[in-house]
């Protein structure tokens, strides 16, 4: 009967025990995922470049250049991509990647892969100027580590659609070829 009665008590002891430590650790705070706050589209001022654009240099090189801008899931991004064909050679991506608002800059932040496949990519800026024209800064880095900052510029004149294509030197900015500093985008192929 003592062995039962000591049994009893220490069992006793040990419940009492665990529920008092059961008491005294906090229970975790339950997790909370706050739903994302929707915002007016950030992407208004870029909206004018939504489709499909071509382009064929006056100057330069036998090419011509098809810009695509593509809206994202919910239009929370923009799709960017340029083909390129230089002669009768087939169309070809020349680079592709995505266009994102950053709420800090209030322009749009992005990266590229540069021909595809071959390691090199292009990574910057978007954002639009006083006078409502959109530049793209570009730092290019090549698969060697190499790099190249490039801007491209995109205005409106009326009803017509403008791009120009510079590249940075030792003696400023410079059109990357003949006749790049202005050039039509038509909405059809060209």
């Amino acid at each position: 009967m003592l062995k039962f009665l000591i049994l009893l008590a220490v069992s006793a002891g040990m419940f009492a025990g665990s529920a008092t430590s059961a008491q005294q650790t906090p229970a975790p705070p339950q997790m909370q995922i706050d739903a994302p706050t929707k915002i007016a589209n950030p992407y208004s001022a870029y909206e004018f470049l939504i489709g499909d654009w071509y382009t064929k240099p006056s100057g330069g090189p036998d090419l011509r250049i098809h810009q695509q801008f593509a809206w994202g899931t919910e239009k929370g991004s923009i799709k960017y991509t340029t083909l390129t064909n230089v002669g009768a050679a087939p169309e070809a991506i020349h680079f592709e990647g995505l266009l994102v608002w950053n709420g800090a800059t209030k322009g749009l932040d992005y990266v590229i892969a540069v021909e595809p496949g071959s390691g090199g990519q292009e990574k910057g800026t978007l954002h639009v100027e006083a006078d409502g024209a959109v530049v793209r800064e570009v730092l290019l880095t090549r698969a060697d580590g190499k790099t190249a900052q490039f801007r491209q510029r995109f205005w409106r004149e009326n009803d017509a659609v403008f791009t120009s294509l510079m590249r940075k030197t030792d003696k400023g900015w410079e059109p990357n070829f003949p006749g790049s500093e202005r050039l039509a985008m038509s909405r059809a192929p060209v």
